[in-house]
């Protein structure tokens, strides 16, 4: 019996887990997701694949959904420069 609780909880935290470091495409509301939201930043001038800039914004969308549709809620590019 201890055995099996244990597999099963081994299995909900690996199940847990694996949620929080998803972030399924059907959650993203329209404009938020990875692809659009890097789009749009590589359409700006002066963004290079290696720069700070870029390498940081490539974290910090890939990893939290709110951070996405804050971006695409503020509108222009250049509001969301400043």
């Amino acid at each position: 019996m201890g055995a099996q609780l244990f597999t099963c909880l081994d299995r909900l935290v690996e199940s847990v887990s694996m949620a929080k470091r998803s972030t399924p495409t059907s959650r993203d509301k329209k404009g938020c997701s990875i692809e659009e939201v890097m789009e749009e930043l590589h359409s700006i001038d002066g963004v290079n694949f290696d720069d700070a800039l870029h390498i940081f914004a490539t974290y910090f969308f890939f990893y939290v959904r709110s951070k996405r549709e804050m971006w695409a809620t503020i509108g222009s590019i250049d509001r969301k420069l400043s």
